[in-house]
């Protein structure tokens, strides 16, 4: 026990940490006394007893039923441990103690991306379909590190860049990927076999099995990066002239201008970062 690593290298401990990091919550009081805790619905015990597994120091799930705004009668289980010995490993990771919305991060050691933020997409993520019938996944994070961290594990699987700023009324972020991009994630992300919340297992499932329709016009959204160059250029010439000798279309060139120009209404534009 005293040779115990959290090694977040390994698909269940770096998907134990996302999920500790969005779900669950981590304490400390006098005398090193505190609690790790975190609570799942009743569909998801299996992965709160591979947790017990996972981890060798004494812990208990224990199990509740209440009134919520869903249910009157909701089921709940909950996994604590209090050995400070486990609390060590995640603080060595970078895990904060209370309220860390704007502070959590990935681990500060080496770790498995694809498990890790299958975590963090379980705990404050959300994949389903649009109003209009597109898949899509998003994530509303307030830490600009994990947003950073995220948006870079996507266009390396993606292969497009995305664009970051969190809105003006409450800084959170608001990254949202759709259509064949979310599919693409949701595959990689929600493998056969691997650890992850019922709901959110079956809702990757459904955004796998989505099928382009016919009528829906593929188009290639792939963003370019803006060079200084090319910004000096367009704040020195026309849209058109920018447009036809940079290849760029005459809208791209006019939402850059108003970007640059510093619009008044710059949260439109950059409160989410969207990959279609």
């Amino acid at each position: 026990m005293e040779d115990y690593c959290l090694d977040v290298t390994k698909p269940h401990y770096a998907y134990m940490y996302g999920l500790i990091q969005t779900d669950g919550h981590m304490s400390s009081e006098t005398r090193d006394r505190g609690k790790v805790r975190i609570e799942l619905s009743e569909q998801d015990r299996i992965v709160l007893e591979t947790f017990v597994q996972l981890v060798p120091y004494h812990s208990k799930i224990s199990t509740r039923t209440r009134a919520t705004n869903f249910s009157q009668h909701h089921t709940s289980v909950t996994w604590s441990i209090y050995d400070k010995r486990f609390r060590d490993q995640l603080l060595s990771l970078g895990m904060p103690y209370g309220k860390k919305s704007a502070m959590i991060a990935p681990p500060t050691s080496e770790y498995s991306q694809i498990d890790y933020f299958r975590g963090i997409l379980d705990g404050d993520g959300s994949l389903g379909f649009t109003a209009s019938g597109w898949p899509f996944i998003s994530l509303v994070t307030a830490s600009t590190a994990l947003a950073e961290a995220y948006a870079s594990f996507l266009s390396t699987l993606t292969g497009k860049i995305k664009m970051l700023a969190p809105n003006k009324r409450d800084r959170v972020y608001n990254i949202l990927i759709m259509r064949e991009d979310a599919q693409l994630v949701a595959s990689t992300l929600y493998y056969d076999g691997c650890l992850a919340l019922t709901r959110k297992q079956r809702s990757a499932h459904e955004v796998q099995q989505w099928l382009r329709p016919d009528s829906m016009r593929k188009r290639d959204f792939t963003r370019k990066s803006w060079t200084p160059n090319e910004d000096a250029y367009i704040l020195s010439h026309t849209i058109e002239e920018s447009s036809e000798n940079l290849d760029r279309t005459f809208k791209s060139v006019k939402v850059r201008l108003w970007r640059l120009r510093g619009s008044n209404n710059e949260e439109s534009l950059h409160g989410t970062a969207t990959l279609y």
